[in-house]
């Protein structure tokens, strides 16, 4: 659970967090990440965990409950040799006017079930790496947004 503030208008940050191209570079470890019908995609990420090194996953991702500009549910389910991950993430965005311009919070909420050998590294370190890759991840949606709205 978290926030996270945008520096950009909410319908633009809809835009980026549609777009499985600008998904694929934002999230850490993405390999491929591929449309393969309305509001789902499939792809590839490698993630690295404790002694668990460069582990590739097979991902689905599919959105439901969208309510554009507003909110959406993401849905993410993850199968590779060391394990699996399965679970979800409530996105809701509010736009704010403030002195220096249009902001957009981001609200989330997320589920993830971790199994496997990948699961043998413990919570705390699943959680901590979680973490990382969730603010790495919006900080680069961020980054993109910024080159969006200067372009």
């Amino acid at each position: 659970t978290g926030t996270f503030t945008f520096s950009g208008p909410r319908s633009k940050v809809w835009e980026i967090l549609q777009d499985p191209v600008v998904l694929a570079k934002a999230l850490p470890g993405t390999k491929t990440l591929t449309r393969v019908g309305e509001d789902r995609y499939e792809g590839v990420m490698k993630v690295s965990v404790g002694p668990v090194n460069a582990a590739e996953f097979a991902v689905n991702v599919e959105l439901r409950d969208k309510v554009p500009p507003e909110k959406f549910t993401m849905h993410i389910d993850g199968k590779g040799g060391v394990g699996f991950t399965n679970g979800s993430a409530t996105i809701e965005l509010t736009e704010t006017v403030e002195q220096a311009g249009t902001v957009t919070v981001m609200h989330y909420t997320s589920n993830v079930q971790v199994g496997g050998r990948i699961a043998a590294v413990g919570q705390r370190l699943l959680e901590s790496v979680g973490k990382m890759m969730t603010k790495q991840a919006l900080e680069a949606l961020n980054k993109e947004l910024q080159q969006r709205l200067s372009s």
